[in-house]
């Protein structure tokens, strides 16, 4: 045991300490940090500083200044077209905003050197749609209790329930946080395997075709030595998913009494959203990553030379797309697809399915441990394989391809 501890660790320190542990570590905040600071920049250039508003009709003007005094800063001394195209020209305002009225009908139009942004685009349509039902109020002469009773619209509300001893009972499940959930669990699990597929096999592959392998199988059994180097690699997936976990508690300790942080809140409250990943979401993504990693390593146990191993998992990548993609594409619109249920009790595929099920709530206990039961299984029983595969073909040094030291490996058994 102590021997597998130690590949185990040693395999963990080599992996952590490399400059591809840390880019791969680093990518995610370097991305949110890329994103906010462009949509911050962005959002600064095609913001509208200064405009003008020209119109023949004083009250349509003075209904626009007054809606939208909060939003955009206005230069009142502008009062005909000419002087605006003047002022645009000369750059002393970004754009100006002509606004016409023929019979009931309220028009505008918004000249500038810049394309209008889709922000601006609906506070101008959201003004004009005001003055428009003024307008109609008045021509049609209604009361403002009857525009009160011609602005009502229908309401729809949800209503999720459950039975308990045959009776129907509140289900105060929060389904969008579920859902949020879920989705996380997916693209986590299929940013991890494409992450570490190839490293995985790489690292089952790295002495092969050397003799030093038969100077380390001289002090351990070729399957410690194979289950280490999986232990090692899941001890450097657990670390790097354990930073972006910190990293998001100390986050939250700094940033929980801001505005953004609170509002976010309200709609996603924190208890739930852990219930949600605490749960047997988690041990679905553990053991799902559990299974790809093994099936890495298996495939990187085929090869006779390490620099074939990337080559080896593209089936992994295959298979891993596969499982994903559909779910993805399906989760929000069609989480009950019958895809996605058959998926879900299939190993290499539960993984991605059941949290999807799990977030809809149509999927009773018992189903979700028999899919975890099913998932498990496979770890072992794939683990058990590749480790005999392993074992027959860690001293093969030919130049074969990946089937026939498949085919050996299991003669040799």
């Amino acid at each position: 045991m102590n021997k597998l501890w130690v590949v185990a660790l040693e395999t963990y320190k080599k992996h952590v300490k490399t400059v591809t542990f840390l880019i791969m570590l680093l990518a995610p905040f370097v991305m949110v940090a890329f994103s906010l600071g462009f949509g911050y920049f962005a959002n600064n250039m095609s913001k509208t500083n200064e405009i003008a508003v020209i119109s023949e009709n004083e009250a349509i003007k003075e209904g626009i200044l007054a809606q939208g005094k909060k939003d955009f800063k206005f230069d009142k001394k502008i009062n005909s077209e000419k002087e605006a195209e003047k002022a645009l020209k000369d750059e002393k305002i970004d754009g100006f905003l002509v606004v016409k009225q023929e019979g009931d009908q309220i028009s505008g139009r918004y000249t500038s050197k810049k394309s209008l942004g889709t922000d601006d685009q609906q506070r101008f349509t959201q003004y004009l749609n005001g003055l428009q039902l003024a307008a109609n109020t008045e021509a049609l002469k209604l009361k403002p209790e009857e525009v009160q009773t011609l602005m009502k619209s229908a309401k729809v509300t949800d209503r999720q329930v459950e039975f308990k001893d045959n009776k129907m009972v509140d289900n105060n499940t929060n389904k969008f946080v579920l859902s949020m959930v879920g989705f996380l669990i997916v693209f986590v699990m299929y940013m991890i395997v494409l992450n570490y597929a190839s490293i995985t096999a790489q690292e089952v592959a790295s002495e092969k075709g050397t003799r030093i392998m038969e100077v380390i199988l001289s002090s351990t059994s070729a399957a410690k030595h194979y289950y280490g180097k999986i232990i090692g690699i899941s001890l450097v997936i657990l670390t790097q998913v354990a930073v972006y976990a910190v990293t998001g508690v100390v986050g939250y300790v700094f940033a929980k009494d801001t505005d953004m942080v609170q509002d976010m809140l309200k709609n996603i409250p924190l208890g739930e959203l852990l219930k949600g990943l605490l749960g047997y979401n988690l041990l679905f993504l553990l053991f799902g990553v559990l299974l790809y990693t093994i099936l890495s390593a298996f495939m990187g146990s085929l090869v006779t030379r390490s620099e074939d191993a990337p080559k080896a998992v593209t089936p992994v990548t295959f298979l891993v797309l596969i499982a994903a993609m559909p779910v993805m594409m399906l989760s929000l619109s069609q989480p009950d697809h019958v895809l996605i249920k058959i998926t879900s009790y299939i190993p290499f595929f539960s993984s991605f399915s059941m949290p999807v099920r799990i977030a809809n709530d149509s999927v009773q206990q018992w189903e979700i441990l028999a899919s975890l039961g099913l998932l498990a299984l496979s770890c072992v029983i794939l683990l058990k394989v590749s480790a005999a595969i392993y074992k027959s073909t860690v001293l093969i040094y030919s130049d074969k391809s990946m089937g026939q030291v498949f085919k050996e490996a299991v003669n040799l058994k």
